[in-house]
């Protein structure tokens, strides 16, 4: 089963000591400078640490972090995969035991342009029929970032090249809000949850 953990930024960075830190996030957070991306970086992999511990996992000091070819970050004794997607102050951690995907969207307007550019033709009809635009565009645009992360091939997988509505990749997605936010899943169809349901975990849960 797929557990799915929530939280918020705090509104400054808060300070974590750095051996408590995998080495490919000391190695990100050096060459960032920008105050949201650091934060958002960091409670990454704090809401990760906290997943994992929740899924019954005894953590090391820090975890050992390995990445695939296209980039994406794995545990490197494969216990758990898991997918971390953050979006304005919103961070969302995804854990399970089989290979996954998720995404954490804010409401996002509909953009024609980039429908056009990154939908398949089922996909902006489906967009353009939709009473609320916004929340279909979204809704999309959510499914298939998961898809491609579920995926492990980062944006060598052009977004244009399929549609969530196949009914092959539909079977394989969840998709939900939470608050502000639509939030998709992507994993095997019989390891998927019923519906989207986010743990929300405070900052001192994190910290402590």
């Amino acid at each position: 089963m797929i557990g799915l953990y929530l939280t918020y930024l705090p509104d400054t960075e808060p300070p974590v000591p750095e051996e408590l830190l995998s080495l490919y996030r000391r190695e990100k957070l050096s060459r960032q400078t920008n105050g949201l991306v650091r934060r958002q970086s960091l409670l990454s992999e704090l809401l990760l640490r906290h997943a994992l511990r929740e899924s019954g996992l005894v953590l090391p000091a820090a975890l050992e972090l390995r990445t695939g070819e296209y980039g994406k970050p794995y545990l490197a004794d494969g216990s758990f995969f898991f997918s971390l997607s953050h979006s304005g102050n919103a961070v969302l951690c995804a854990v399970g035991e089989r290979e996954l995907g998720a995404d954490i969207q804010l409401r996002t307007p509909f953009n024609e342009a980039m429908l056009h550019r990154f939908f398949a033709p089922e996909e902006r009809d489906f967009v353009l029929a939709a009473s609320d635009r916004d929340a279909a565009y979204t809704e999309i645009w959510t499914e298939k970032e998961s898809y491609i992360k579920a995926a492990g091939r980062g944006f060598t997988l052009p977004l244009a090249s399929f549609s969530v509505l196949d009914r092959a990749i539909a079977a394989r997605l969840r998709h939900g809000t939470a608050g502000d936010c639509h939030v998709s899943v992507c994993s095997d169809a019989d390891a998927l949850p019923e519906r989207i349901d986010c743990i929300r975990v405070e900052n001192s849960a994190l910290l402590g």
